[in-house]
């Protein structure tokens, strides 16, 4: 059977704009691909120097392991990602209404880890919802991608326009044996109207048949990671060594969706 069919949630067919219909969409697709390529040669990189971190920090790690799989990996997936504003009308309130409209910090999307390998960001673009106008910077200071830390402390980071980021996924912290571990975020939205954001991930990642195996085992794994209860707990989604990435992902998506995490109400309140 063809392993598309075995892990469609790993081939989603591409969609692309029909660059016929409007003049601002020729060329679209090739600079797609272009910024693409440049996020996954960066991703690519990147593993070379966490392949001497883990083998610095973990016994029997294999040398060059990490980058081979992503310099070779057919499973490069970028995706083009609007960010709808959460008010499109202007409205006139006094300061105490004004703190009580502040958006949730997860209200542009929710916590979570990502759950593959290395997954390579665009700077962050802010556009005029209404008529495409590109903002010069973050209009809004509070709005934008939020991390925690080792200790669950949350921190927000500003990215440039030209600049990329790159974040640990959790299948990088099972094969590093947990030398580095998967970054807890979300991206909180903006009470401004007609704010919207434009960002462009691209998720470097194995094929789904690949077996996450730690060479340290899965406790070192478990326990190297951030404890923090706004995501579901990696050791109910690996359940063993020699897991599939496929099978991984299929079990992630299923608990995220059924995932509501304890205190939810008390982070809110923290805002």
């Amino acid at each position: 059977m063809p392993v598309g069919r075995t892990y469609p949630l790993s081939y989603p067919p591409n969609k692309w704009p029909n660059e016929g219909e409007r003049v601002e969409l020729q060329g679209f697709q090739a600079q797609a691909k272009n910024l693409g390529t440049i996020l996954k040669q960066a991703a690519t990189e990147l593993a070379k120097h966490l392949d001497v971190l883990a083998t610095q920090k973990v016994a029997d790690y294999p040398p060059h392991f990490l980058y081979d799989q992503m310099k070779h990996t057919e499973k490069a997936k970028a995706r083009l990602l609007y960010y709808y504003p959460l008010s499109t009308t202007t409205t006139t309130s006094s300061s105490e209404d004004e703190s009580k409209q502040q958006p949730a910090e997860d209200s542009w999307i929710g916590w979570h880890n990502d759950s593959g390998f290395l997954t390579a960001l665009s700077g962050d673009l802010y556009v005029n919802h209404q008529t495409g106008e590109v903002l010069p910077d973050n209009p809004d200071p509070t709005a934008g991608l939020y991390v925690v830390d080792r200790n669950d402390q949350r921190q927000h980071v500003a990215l440039p326009s030209d600049c990329l980021a790159i974040q640990i996924g959790e299948c990088t912290q099972i094969v590093t044996g947990g030398a580095v571990v998967a970054t807890p975020h979300c991206v909180r939205g903006t009470s401004l109207p007609n704010v919207a954001r434009i960002s462009l991930p691209c998720f470097v990642d194995t094929p789904p048949a690949f077996a996450l195996t730690a060479p340290s085992g899965r406790e070192a794994v478990l326990q190297a990671g951030a404890k923090s209860r706004r995501v579901p707990p990696l050791e109910q989604r690996w359940t063993e060594q020699g897991m599939t990435f496929g099978d991984f992902l299929t079990s992630t998506f299923q608990l995220y969706y059924n995932w509501s995490s304890a205190g939810e109400e008390e982070e809110t309140k923290d805002v």
